[in-house]
């Protein structure tokens, strides 16, 4: 397991800059809380029998007490930003950012 942190401006409408504290676990899932929600992030790697894409890494975000997806993720091999998108793009939200949890929480700062 590895603990991070990242800061990060929310790209909301307050501007907000916050700091997250994020673990990764040996299987490669994320677990971090963010404004008292607890959020576990799962990403596919490059070339898993259930990518469409080998080229494309994804991700979905959930929050730990719900069953379905809340953000999810893609980035293409060679990029260097994550992109985050509220769940099937309900809302109209997407952030870049160089880290994947940064890219959610932008997207969460918008929708919490």
């Amino acid at each position: 397991m590895k603990v991070e942190t990242v800061t990060f401006n929310a790209c909301d409408w307050t501007g907000t800059m916050h700091t997250v504290k994020y673990r990764t676990l040996d299987n490669g899932t994320i677990k971090f809380k963010f404004r008292g929600e607890e959020v576990e992030v799962t990403l596919a790697p490059l070339g898993a029998p259930d990518q469409d894409d080998p080229h494309f890494i994804t991700g979905t975000a959930f929050f730990r007490d719900r069953e379905y997806a809340v953000v999810k993720l893609i980035k293409w091999k060679r990029d260097k930003l994550w992109t985050a998108t509220d769940d099937d793009y309900v809302n109209g939200i997407t952030r870049d950012h160089s880290n994947p949890v940064a890219a959610i929480c932008q997207v969460l700062s918008n929708i919490l």
